[in-house]
């Protein structure tokens, strides 16, 4: 499903010159945010006029200056605008950064439909970032319905190392959706992207190894992965790690380190941790008061 650049040039290059045409339409919708354009000095005043002469790339550091505040007032209009000028040159992350204005509705009414499409153009040109997103809307998007393209387009990213990619593309495995279900193969990219530090992956990973899941059962290993997605402030992770406290999987049983991580789920509003937190904490009060032992009155002194 996915076709090759040399295939793809025509329809890419009908849908870039269309961007002048979308935001023709949409800067008129838009008149209030770009009602003047705002006074700019340093930096950004030398960005403007290279971006006003048709500086591609001047184009989109001035859209990522009004998209996240820098040096001047934030401006989610001016951002669209300037986006959508890189993006008629073929930009890519000019591209992708105008697929994410129409994702999210910031400058432009909020339209899947279109950020489909910017996605489309971004990813057919290597932005990893846009074949995830791209992605991540053919699976989600009303109306859309693209599970098994979804999959090519995580494959595809994740072969670059993109680690969010290989995380989607692993779940994707595991759970069968938009491609056949194979547990080792899910196993694999959630093991690439947890050596790359990603602590859903660490959690995953740790869930696999614990349920023996596409690889041998190993609490130990479990374990290991657990502490590591749960040192980075993952919630599901931090629990997990507390049960492997409490009842001594991977590791020796230590409640008090239990209560430590079950806690630490609990302040992030963990549901299950809450309810493993209360259990901890009858269990430790039980360890630290015991109840003496029932004394017979009748009982010589």
């Amino acid at each position: 499903m996915i076709k090759f650049l040399t295939i793809l040039w025509v329809g890419i290059w009908e849908l870039v010159y269309g961007a002048g045409k979308l935001f023709s339409r949409r800067r008129r919708r838009n008149l209030k945010s770009r009602d003047s354009t705002p006074v700019l000095t340093g930096e950004q005043a030398l960005l403007l006029q290279a971006a006003r002469r048709g500086d591609a790339r001047a184009q989109y550091q001035l859209a990522v200056g009004y998209s996240e505040g820098k040096e001047v007032e934030q401006n989610y209009g001016e951002a669209a605008h300037w986006f959508g000028e890189a993006a008629k040159q073929g930009d890519p992350s000019a591209l992708y950064s105008l697929g994410i204005c129409c994702a999210n509705g910031q400058g432009v009414a909020q339209d899947w439909d279109e950020a489909i499409k910017w996605f489309r153009l971004a990813a057919e040109l290597g932005h990893l970032g846009a074949q995830v997103s791209l992605g991540v809307c053919l699976q989600k998007a009303p109306g859309q319905g693209g599970a098994e393209e979804a999959v090519q387009w995580f494959r595809r990213a994740a072969r670059h190392g993109d680690a969010t990619a290989q995380v989607s593309l692993a779940s994707c495995l595991q759970s069968g959706i938009g491609t056949a279900q194979n547990q080792v193969e899910a196993v694999e990219w959630f093991r690439k992207a947890a050596d790359q530090g990603v602590p859903e992956a660490q959690f995953n990973l740790g869930k696999c190894h614990q349920e023996g899941q596409g690889v041998a059962a190993d609490a130990v290993e479990a374990f290991k992965w657990f502490e590591l997605a749960a040192k980075k402030g993952l919630p599901q992770a931090q629990h997990e790690l507390a049960l492997c406290y409490h009842h001594g999987r991977g590791t020796a049983p230590d409640l008090r380190e239990a209560f430590k991580w079950s806690q630490m789920a609990a302040a992030q509003a963990y549901p299950p941790a809450e309810v493993e937190k209360e259990e901890l904490e009858q269990a430790l009060a039980e360890m630290e008061n015991p109840d003496p032992p029932d004394s017979n009155p009748f009982d010589a002194p």
